[in-house]
């Protein structure tokens, strides 16, 4: 039987001839090569134990694959085919860099190659080939760096070398698949309110702390409440971290452009066991003034409602700054204003400067500007939960205040402001859908009564996921129909 030949090569990697491959490891010679690693969705290296009977490191562990390319054989054929001859899978490949290494063996043996790195993705069980893999196992990178250094004897010496070479470069491609990959969820940051009560726990199904949780921030990255991941390949990291890292990847070039490394939305689920404060927001321009932060513009979806609970949008027509001023004094306030009953599903935007307040009795989800300015009017003349009234923001308020704003409630399937745009979307059957168009960053929230897997996470009623700016296509799995809010900004 002829031996594999192997392509010599300059440093260049241009083609300079051919030789066995005994022959190039006996004389060093400088040869072409490549070494293939492939990923789990769990963000997991396929690590390969070589044959016993292998002329050299034998019963070492190495990555996926490594091998020669043939004459006239590309990188990306070579690594699949050897792929599929040692493991017994097929993967999509990318080549994602090249080095020369020079590692000697203990045989008198050298490996002197030029080495084509290539990545790939596959949950494909391994089929091991035992004339050439003796086991095979997962890993992380983390763990992996760390044995190494614990028991280098337990790897080849060219892995050894590629992986210090690449693992930075195998961390950066893996990030940036598994945002593509997977939906990023996050831990809840519970909010204790006076108003609060237990719809969170009874309705949405969150693990509450207490009878008086009035609010679940399920995205935030406002100061001293970040959103952190809850689990997945970036459990632990936070969502600043995560943009500030990945940038236009995660939120889309025109919003990295726009807003840099602040996220530009808060997303909360807010249950109102009692009526709400009476409060207002600023615009833009007075929050960049006086906190030199964004103002906080808002829209309601409303979840649940118990029989005649009402929201508090906007002053009834021909109220005045005087005849504001007088009910404010003489605790009347609330007769100013519009009070709307609701019902389940319906969809208010509140614009800044328009004073309003969640009555008792609603459950709702809340997208904004990703802003906590909230000047406060009147509390009902309650106690906080430490037993003292709460602060009022008379004087700044009245700077806000915007008289004539009245009430927007939305009808339809899209709801376009000039802060973020809502599509509502109604599943009946599994579908895929197509947002390679949109150069944003996509929130889901699940406010219906659905159960669904969104890219194989799952999407139960009161979740909230995080999808990046790479992406290219939800895949909706049904369980059960319903629908849910799909939020961007572009």
């Amino acid at each position: 039987m002829q031996e594999e030949q192997v392509i010599l090569v300059n440093e260049k990697d241009e083609v300079l001839g051919y030789a066995p491959k005994m022959l190039a490891h006996e004389k060093a010679l400088l040869h072409r090569a490549f070494s293939v690693f492939i990923f789990n969705d769990k963000g997991e290296l396929l690590l390969q134990q070589r044959a016993a009977h292998k002329y050299h490191s034998p019963g070492l562990w190495t990555n996926t694959v490594c091998s020669h390319q043939r004459k006239n054989e590309t990188n990306i054929e070579a690594g699949k085919r050897r792929l599929k001859e040692e493991m017994g899978m097929a993967a999509k490949l990318k080549e994602i860099f090249h080095f020369i290494y020079k590692a000697p063996f203990d045989n008198g043996l050298t490996e002197h190659e030029l080495d084509h790195v290539m990545i790939g993705f596959s949950n494909e069980p391994p089929r091991i080939n035992r004339d050439e893999v003796m086991d095979y196992t997962y890993e992380s990178l983390e763990n992996i760096e760390a044995d190494i250094k614990k028991h280098p004897g337990k790897y080849t010496e060219w892995f050894k070398i590629i992986f210090a070479n690449s693992l930075d470069k195998l961390k950066e491609e893996l990030a940036m698949k598994m945002l593509q990959k997977k939906p990023l969820e996050f831990a809840p940051i519970f909010k204790e309110k006076p108003w609060g009560g237990r719809k969170l726990k009874s309705i949405l199904h969150k693990k509450i702390p207490s009878d008086h949780t009035g609010e679940s921030w399920e995205i935030s990255c406002l100061p001293e409440n970040i959103s952190v991941v809850k689990s997945g390949y970036f459990k632990g990291k936070n969502l600043r971290e995560l943009v500030s890292r990945y940038k236009q990847t995660l939120v889309g070039a025109s919003n990295y452009q726009k807003y840099g490394d602040n996220f530009p939305l808060l997303i909360k689920y807010i249950d109102a066991n009692d009526d709400l404060s009476i409060q207002v927001h600023p615009g833009d321009k007075i929050a960049a003034e006086k906190h030199r932060f964004f103002g906080k513009n808002e829209l309601w979806q409303i979840i649940q409602a118990d029989k005649g609970a009402v929201l508090y949008l906007g002053f009834k027509s021909g109220t005045t700054r005087e005849t504001y001023l007088k009910a404010l004094q003489n605790g009347t306030l609330d007769l100013l204003l519009n009070k709307i009953e609701v019902k389940k599903g319906e969809i208010y935007y509140i614009p800044a400067g328009t004073v309003h307040a969640i009555g008792k009795g609603i459950l709702l989800a809340e997208v904004q500007q990703s802003s906590d300015i909230t000047y406060r009017i009147y509390d009902w003349n309650r106690p906080g939960l430490n037993g003292k009234p709460r602060e009022l923001h008379t004087e700044p308020a009245l700077e806000s205040i915007y008289f004539e704003a009245q009430p927007e409630k939305k009808t339809g399937n899209f709801v376009d402001t000039p802060y973020f745009k809502i599509k509502k979307i109604k599943i009946s059957n599994s579908k895929t859908i197509d947002i390679s168009n949109i150069d944003s960053f996509i929130i889901l929230m699940n406010t219906g009564d659905g159960a669904f897997k969104i890219n194989g996470i799952d999407f139960k009623k009161g979740k909230t996921l995080l999808i990046s700016a790479n992406t290219k296509q939800i895949n909706v799995n049904m369980t059960k129909k319903g629908e849910f809010l799909m939020i961007y900004v572009f």
